[in-house]
């Protein structure tokens, strides 16, 4: 297996290369899915130390690392950031978005010629009007907050509201990740926050996976320093697979998903897993971005939106709110390796 490097390229992800490197469940076709891994050493093959994500590993030993949370459908960022506000990239699985757009900003800014592939074949301007998270939440009064970069300095394709009709124009909807830090400080964080990195730390290949941790780093540690920490929960995680080998098969729970295996840290003074009481850092159960709406619902009493978040795994199973089992973990931010330019790959 060949060791990560700080800037790894970036292979292919999209629904067709996905199912290729899925192979019928038997994971061994990676390297045939993307044309820049398809020679010997095969490097879309690779694994991370922790002397390459020290702050990570970190968070992983003080917190809880689930080890069996997958992407919500087999392809790429667009359809998946979709799971992470709607339970579902579309209102029904044959009107579902399964591929990026074809040009940028995505979403309902995007020039009036985009389209995105649809599970049905149909080919359509990825601009919609199915519920989602944030609808239920205004309605019943939970505030509620997408802090999220803008057009420049780049980053705003990973804006999953901008695709909601309904939504993308909204003043809460598009708030400058630096706002949270000030929110933070000033105790003046909303209920529930989504909060997405500009292009330059998102960590989407070429992007130096340091450069993306030290922003990780900073925005946790201006939470973990503010009131709200003692009644927060963090799930961090990353959007899709992005090419990389992995050896589990992700299960078939409909014919989107779910996709392969993405990290999952819960940050809190709760975060605890009572499924595994002889490590409860490590938890096992199965989760997948809609697992987190699914837990905002019952956090806020919500109603279901009946999509994938009536059947996703439940991530209150590794959450403790009877004690603090966690103190604060304030880092330090890293010197990091002189490596490519930062560029909004996404595709």
């Amino acid at each position: 297996m060949n060791i990560a490097p700080d800037a790894p390229a970036n292979y292919a992800h999209q629904w067709q290369a996905a199912h290729k490197a899925y192979d019928n469940g038997q994971m061994d076709a990676f390297n045939l899915a993307a044309s820049n891994c398809s020679t010997a050493p095969y490097l879309c093959y690779q694994e991370q130390t922790q002397s390459g994500i020290p702050n990570y590993w970190a968070y992983a030993q003080n917190f809880v690392l689930n080890d069996n949370t997958f992407s919500s459908l087999i392809g790429p960022s667009f359809p998946n950031h979709q799971y992470t506000i709607a339970a579902g990239s579309g209102s029904d699985i044959p009107h579902s978005a399964i591929n990026n757009p074809n040009a940028k900003p995505w979403g309902c800014p995007a020039p009036t010629t985009t389209t995105v592939q649809l599970y049905d074949g149909q080919y359509v301007f990825p601009c919609f009007t199915y519920s989602n998270l944030a609808d239920e939440m205004t309605a019943a009064g939970v505030s509620w907050k997408y802090y999220t970069p803008g057009p420049s300095p780049g980053g705003y394709v990973w804006n999953a509201l901008s695709a909601s009709k309904q939504d993308y124009q909204l003043a809460n909807a598009n708030v400058p990740p630096t706002q949270f830090l000030t929110d933070a400080k000033n105790s003046t964080l909303p209920n529930f926050s989504w909060l997405v990195a500009p292009a330059a730390y998102d960590e989407h290949p070429p992007n130096s996976t340091c450069k993306g941790e030290n922003w990780t780093v900073q925005y946790l540690n201006a939470l973990m320093q503010s009131p709200a920490w003692s009644s927060s929960v963090v799930f961090l995680t990353w959007d899709d697979y992005g090419g990389f080998y992995d050896h589990v098969a992700p299960p078939n729970v409909d014919q989107l998903g779910l996709g392969f295996r993405v990290p999952l840290i819960i940050i809190s003074p709760f975060a605890y897993a009572k499924n595994n009481l002889a490590n409860p850092h490590i938890g096992h159960d199965q989760f997948e971005f809609s697992s987190v709406l699914k837990f905002a619902e019952e956090v806020f009493n919500l109603p279901s939106l009946g999509r994938r978040d009536v059947s996703a795994g439940d991530p209150m199973s590794e959450i403790d709110t009877s004690m603090v089992h966690n103190a604060p973990l304030v880092l330090s931010q890293r010197t990091c390796p002189t490596s490519t330019a930062p560029v909004n790959a996404d595709d």
